[in-house]
């Protein structure tokens, strides 16, 4: 039964992996073991525990004196924003990023919305639902901090944005944008696509596969998993340096996963995903959010 509970812990893991990563430009994950929903480690048949990564993490912090690029000089189009073109809109936003890759720490959030597995039935989907609640807090205790300002904004364009404002603040000026949505299948590039360019995404799923391929083999080629990030929106405060001193990132992962089966390597233990979906808010804040 314990090994049975491995198997179902892993797609677990696969399904809230949009959730789990960490925004820094290293990839590296802070808990390199898979557990089990009580926290425990999951361990193989040699009862040793069962790692994501063989390798330590390797995420480092970005500081003034590692980082050599020059501040970008910001143009201000006219002392009025609220005239300003979309296309200005965004090449203002884009220069503040850049100067404010150095000068602020951002906050990421996650909170676990909706999960369904199998319509709920059988021992898989009762699995998922007891083991809900877990993840609910577990991600609303697993805070990220990093440097910097999230997604790669230097490849943002005017075409990214549905919408587009600007308006004076005492001195500073306030850049809201809506942009348009993104569906990414397993191989996303996390600073790719409409939302990759403004907040970031999840990226290259099958990532999961190569790291559990020792114990688990994870059929992505017969499955389907899609990702469909709704709702995504940045309002940012910009002083008058140049730098975003306040703002929030955010939008909604609309998860769903059909036909995914995921076998024990050494084990005859496999599971079935018919269908599941579910949803992952996602929010990240600087200087306390707007």
């Amino acid at each position: 039964m314990k090994k049975f509970t491995a198997i179902l812990t892993v797609f677990v893991m696969l399904f809230t992996f949009a959730a789990c990563k960490d925004n820094g430009k290293d990839e590296g994950m802070t808990n390199p073991y898979v557990t089990d929903v009580n926290g425990e480690a999951v361990t193989d048949e040699q009862g040793e525990d069962i790692t994501l990564v063989n390798e330590e993490s390797t995420t480092q912090a970005v500081t003034d004196a590692e980082d050599t690029t020059a501040a970008t000089e910001i143009t201000v189009p006219s002392e009025d924003p609220s005239t300003w073109t979309k296309e200005q809109i965004v090449e203002f936003y884009k220069n503040a990023a850049i100067n404010s890759k150095t000068k602020v720490n951002s906050l990421e959030y996650k909170n676990l919305e909706e999960m369904v597995v199998n319509d709920g039935d059988g021992i898989l989907g009762t699995f998922v639902e007891w083991a809900t609640p877990f993840l609910v807090k577990a991600l609303k205790d697993s805070q990220v901090e990093f440097g910097g300002i999230t997604g790669g904004y230097e490849n943002l364009v005017p075409e990214d944005v549905q919408s587009a404002k600007a308006y004076k603040s005492g001195e500073s000026i306030v850049v809201e944008m809506t942009m348009k949505e993104q569906t990414d299948g397993i191989h996303g590039d996390r600073f790719s696509g409409t939302v990759g360019h403004a907040i970031s995404v999840v990226g290259d799923i099958s990532s999961v596969e190569e790291a559990l391929a020792k114990w688990f083999d994870i059929d992505f080629e017969n499955g389907k998993v899609s990702l469909r990030y709704t709702k995504p929106v940045l309002k940012v405060k910009i002083n008058k340096d140049g730098v975003i001193e306040k703002g929030t990132w955010s939008y909604t992962i609309k998860i769903d996963v059909s036909n995914l089966k995921i076998a024990a390597v050494r084990l005859p233990i496999e599971v079935m995903i018919d269908s599941a979906y579910g949803s992952v808010e996602y929010v990240i804040t600087v200087g306390g959010g707007l």
